[in-house]
């Protein structure tokens, strides 16, 4: 079961997706200004953060990118971005600006890209120089490009009664060329009246498959449950509607 519709509207970046941070130590010698990029592929534009030492002692930083573990292969945007300088010299309790340039393909397809933007601590130059454990800080970097087409398959979708609650369980997978997050609302009914309603937050990336168990804590016997899947900013909207006898 899929829905599709085209969007024509320009992109406006709601970055809902977690800052992904990589780190060993409860203090870091560093820190990056920029939580996280969204960038419109059909405008690129050069985007810019700002490293912090937050030491006493010269911090030197190389920049990197990597694929996040959650993004295939062929939408890792890392390759076609450029950051300059490679490698930075951060002066004790001093500050650098590091620039992210897109370099896109003109052939690159309509959809979603993404990237982690990493900056990861070097030992010290100095001989003889003590080295304690060295900082990785990841910083997201998502793009968009073209149409976005939005849709979701469902499998073995179905709701489990336990001995005080409820579960909703099954596989959604994201058939859309971006990743968003989806409103879902789940209405219980008895006798057509509305005994119980939950709502909460999901996110899918880009061709993911997710695993929901959502519990919902009610004693009530229902007879109908309807179950809203949604994302107002893309205008889309399934619903799924199940019986059941008040003895299941």
């Amino acid at each position: 079961m899929a829905l599709i519709c085209k969007l024509n509207s320009p992109l406006k970046w709601a970055m809902l997706i977690l800052l992904c941070i990589y780190s060993s130590l409860s203090y870091s010698a560093f820190m990056v200004t920029q939580t996280s990029f969204g960038i419109d592929l059909d405008k690129p534009v050069t985007v810019s953060t700002t490293l912090i030492n937050q030491s006493d002692k010269q911090v030197r930083v190389r920049v990197d990118f990597a694929k996040p573990t959650w993004a295939k292969s062929q939408y890792y945007l890392g390759e076609q971005l450029v950051a300059y300088p490679k490698i930075v010299s951060i002066p004790p309790n001093g500050k650098i600006q590091v620039m992210i340039a897109p370099r896109i393909k003109k052939d690159l397809p309509d959809g979603e890209y993404v990237a982690l933007l990493l900056f990861k601590e070097l030992p010290p130059r100095e001989p003889g120089a003590q080295i304690t454990m060295l900082m990785n800080i990841g910083v997201p970097y998502y793009a968009r490009k073209g149409k976005l087409e939005i849709g979701m398959d469902f499998e073995n979708l179905r709701i489990e009664k336990l001995e005080k609650s409820y579960q909703l369980k099954g596989l959604i997978k994201n058939t859309a060329n971006f990743s968003y997050t989806l409103d879902i609302e789940v209405k219980f009914y008895l006798n057509q009246k509305l005994v119980k309603e939950q709502k909460f937050k999901q996110g899918v990336f880009r061709e993911n498959l997710v695993e929901l168990s959502q519990t919902v804590d009610t004693n009530e016997d229902v007879d109908y449950v309807e179950i809203a899947f949604s994302n107002k900013k893309h205008e889309f909207l399934e619903t799924l509607n199940f019986s059941r006898s008040a003895d299941e």
